[in-house]
């Protein structure tokens, strides 16, 4: 059998200027949140044939990180169990994760607002965007959600690190139409979906 490397991101067409961003090395690598629970989460694919698990790992002592953790999210076969792929490094990864039962892609959460997270070391603290992994580790979308837009001008309180909510889960209805994000307030649990028309309260 020879692997001509279907689905990884060299093999991808990202056009004349992403070819070269795509083959890029990253910058920097991820540092988990600190306020991790370091909890590993599980999801199954629709047809019980693969299941994914995010979990937090350690750097290996010879990376450029030893010491730190990140959350990575690996996507394992079910019979014989073997690990399929493991996904790109992502800057805020969070312990929840949804595999749609469609089968297509893994909704997970990343997070912004500590040293080493998401997009400028520490900018855009209060901001959380839900990201859609393939099965191959690769990631396909985003989009932001809308909670964060209650804690502008709240700047004291986003920079201690407290920043007012969390998302508690995710998960797709039975036909893969709906995906729920169940937030947790201080002061109460609220929802959102998408597409819009379902209303989770």
């Amino acid at each position: 059998m020879i692997n001509v490397g279907w689905g990884s991101k060299q093999t991808q067409f990202h056009g004349s200027i992403g070819k070269s961003a795509a083959q890029a090395a990253p910058s920097r690598l991820p540092i988990g949140n600190p306020l991790d629970h370091e909890l590993p989460a599980i999801s199954w694919r629709g047809d019980g044939a693969f299941f994914c698990v995010s979990s937090f790992d350690p750097y290996s002592a010879s990376s450029s990180k030893p010491g730190e953790k990140r959350r990575q999210v690996r996507v394992y076969a079910r019979s014989p169990v073997a690990l399929s792929a493991t996904s790109e490094p992502i800057h805020g990864l969070e312990g929840v994760i949804s595999w749609r039962p469609a089968g297509n892609l893994i909704a997970a959460v990343q997070g912004f607002g500590w040293d080493g997270g998401a997009d400028g070391e520490g900018e855009d603290r209060g901001r959380k965007d839900v990201v859609f992994l393939e099965r191959n580790g690769l990631q396909h979308g985003q989009f932001r959600l809308r909670e964060d837009s209650r804690y502008k001008g709240k700047e004291a309180l986003l920079k201690q690190g407290n920043i007012g909510w969390s998302v508690i889960d995710l998960a797709y209805n039975s036909d893969s139409e709906i995906l729920a994000v169940w937030i947790r307030r201080e002061d109460r649990d609220v929802g959102e979906s998408t597409p819009p028309r379902l209303a989770v309260i």
